[in-house]
Order: structure tokens, then sequence, then C-alpha cells
């Protein structure tokens, strides 16, 4: 008698020929019927979303807040920078209109070319009364006829402000002792050139025996046109 079988299966080997058709089958199945209920919640974690993957289409519209969004990342805004930069134009434009001599110092009888501008010349000037007494005066004189001059402290206005003419600007204490006028109501004064091409609207302070000197003086002004 032969030691092989007919050749039929045994049934251990049916089994095992099933259970495997059977794995295989249910892999596929679920590799085509999972669904997003079938998925437990917070399971996918970001170790497991491959790079680059989530792109703009599939994020929820309005989905991404201000409060998710890293600001340094961002660059400016093209109008807001525009914005910005006309700003910083005026601003720069502004200031380049307004002029300032800062505090100068002169000693008894000096006389300070303290600006110019246009056809205006501006002299500070530190006279000795005698007696330790000082008297700090500012002046303004044109090089351009028909030019106009207003000093309130002086109340003087003329329309017909001539080469030659020299009018005081503000007002100028005369004294023994530490005087520093920095009141704006008798420090006004404007001038226009004959041509209107310079028109200047300032404040001129003087003061004596201050700040370690015989005589101190300080001009500004804004530039109309």
């Amino acid at each position: 008698m032969s030691k092989f079988s007919s050749g039929r299966p045994s049934p251990a080997l049916v089994i095992s020929i099933l259970a495997l058709f059977v794995a295989l089958g249910g892999s596929a199945y679920a590799a085509t019927k999972i669904g997003t209920k079938d998925i437990k919640a917070n399971a996918i974690t970001a170790g497991k979303i491959k790079k680059n993957a989530v792109t703009t289409n599939k994020i929820k519209k309005e989905a991404v807040t201000g409060a998710k969004i890293k600001e340094s990342s961002l660059g400016a805004v093209p109008n807001a920078t525009n914005a910005v930069n006309a700003t910083n134009a005026v601003n720069a434009t502004n200031f380049s209109r307004f002029f300032t001599t800062g505090i100068k110092k002169a000693s008894p009888g000096q006389t300070l070319v303290l600006a110019t501008a246009g056809p205006f010349t501006f002299t500070g000037k530190c006279l000795d009364a005698g007696g330790g007494v000082y008297a700090a005066r500012q002046y303004v004189t044109t090089s351009q006829p028909n030019s106009t001059v207003d000093s309130v402290n002086d109340e003087f206005f003329k329309l017909d402000f001539q080469p030659g003419t020299e009018v005081e600007l503000g007002y100028g204490p005369q004294d023994l002792a530490p005087y520093f006028y920095t009141g704006l109501d008798d420090a006004a004064w404007s001038v226009v050139s004959g041509d209107g091409a310079t028109f200047l609207q300032g404040y001129a302070y003087n003061g004596v025996h201050a700040l370690g000197a015989a005589c101190i003086f300080n001009l500004n002004w804004t530039t109309i046109s």
C-alpha cells in the first residue's frame, strides 16, 4: 500500500486556505470601506500626516484665525507700506519748514548774525548799558525792496520794509539781574519778501545774565512760502 494519500487535501489544509482568503478579503474590504466615523477621535497625530500633504484646498474657508498666524513671518501689506511712507514724507516736509537757531550766547558789545533766509538777515546784539546792565536785542534787515515786516511787541508793521531799515523783533530785556523772556505774546514776528517768495512766521526770544552769558538769543520760524 502506498504511503501517499489519494491526493485529497486534508481538512486542516482546507481550513487554513479558507482562513487565508478571508483574511485577505477582509483587509481589502477594510481598505475601501473605512470612513470618517470609523476613525477614533484624536487618533491621527501630527507625526502621521505626510509633509506638505495638507494643501490650501484641504483647509476650510476662514478656518485659520489670526491667533494661529506667526505675525513675524508676515511682510508689510503694500497699501499699509505706502500709507506709512506717505505719512513719513508729509512729516519730513513739515519738519523741514521749521527752523531754529538754538541758544546763541553773546558777550557785552557783541553782534551776532543769527540766520539768513531769502533776502532777510537776522542779528542779535548784546548792548552794554554800563554798571553791569545788559540789553539783548534782535533785529531783521532786508535786501529786497517793498518787503513786509510785522513785529508784535514793537507794534511795528511796514508794508514798505526797505533795504537799510533795521526792525527790532521780540521783547528785548535790559536788566542787571538774570532775565530770559520766553513768552509768546511779545515774541511773535513775520516777514514777507517783496516778490512773495519768502514768507516766514516765528518767535524771537532774548535774555540777559542767563545761562552763563551776558546775552542769549533764540530765533525760530516756520516757512509759509
